[in-house]
């Protein structure tokens, strides 16, 4: 069984570095690191090098949804953790994770917890339930980090939504298109990721509240129907 671990890096070579030492100590299974950048200047791309499985180099941003995606192109793992490079992941994380989506046959995502991000899934210390989601519920987490399987989260789902440019909406697409193919979505308190957080999009992009919006006023209409319910 082979795992991919894909992240998506834009400068940030410091949180980077951290994280590839977090997979490296606390990953026990064979597993196939896949790094995307989208245009670092920091040294970021040397480092990837020096250190991924499999890579891939963007002249220009072109944000989380396609940049996420063209890693996806490259798993060839069964299962699949889609990752933000300001994280480090703690031990047993895989296995714990792993638990939850073999336990329930309608699983198509899971998620862990994590020290910056959305209320829903914001904690201070891991935890001991397996919190199911309910379906098309406004109160979701960010998708820091994200469990699935490569069968479902790009082949059966598509990956994320390349209509949400650069600043947001695709994480909480994914989860309403995993809903309307059926499947259930997972919280897992055991696992707890460290996210640094802080903003990237905010603290490079002038125009960062603009984007928020359009992209929120998309998911709204995309997803009317079902936000109504």
């Amino acid at each position: 069984m082979l795992l991919s671990i894909c992240t998506l890096t834009w400068d940030g070579l410091a949180h980077t570095k951290k994280f590839v030492a977090s997979i490296k100590k606390n990953t026990s299974v064979e597993y196939e690191l896949v790094m995307v950048d989208n245009s670092s200047n920091d040294g970021t791309p040397d480092f990837i090098k020096s250190v991924a499985d499999k890579f891939y180099f963007f002249p220009k941003n072109v944000g989380f949804a396609r940049g996420f995606n063209h890693a996806l192109t490259l798993a060839k793992g069964e299962y699949l953790l889609v990752i933000n490079n300001d994280t480090e992941v703690p031990a047993g994380w895989f296995e714990k994770l792993k638990e939850t989506f073999d336990r329930h046959s309608q699983a198509g995502l899971v998620y862990p917890c994590y020290t910056s991000g959305n209320k829903i899934a914001l904690r201070y210390w891991p935890g001991w339930r397996v919190r199911l989601l309910k379906k098309f519920s406004k109160e979701l987490p960010a998708g820091v980090a994200i469990f699935s399987k490569t069968a479902i989260l790009r082949d059966k789902l598509g990956g994320f939504s390349e209509d949400f440019e650069v600043a947001g909406g695709e994480d909480l697409d994914l989860c309403f298109k995993a809903w309307a193919a059926g499947y259930e979505i997972y919280l897992d308190d055991r696992v707890l990721v460290k996210h640094k957080g802080g903003g990237t999009s905010k603290k490079k992009l002038p125009n960062w509240r603009e984007l928020y919006k359009h992209n929120g006023d998309l998911f709204q209409q995309k997803w009317r129907d079902k936000l109504k319910k």
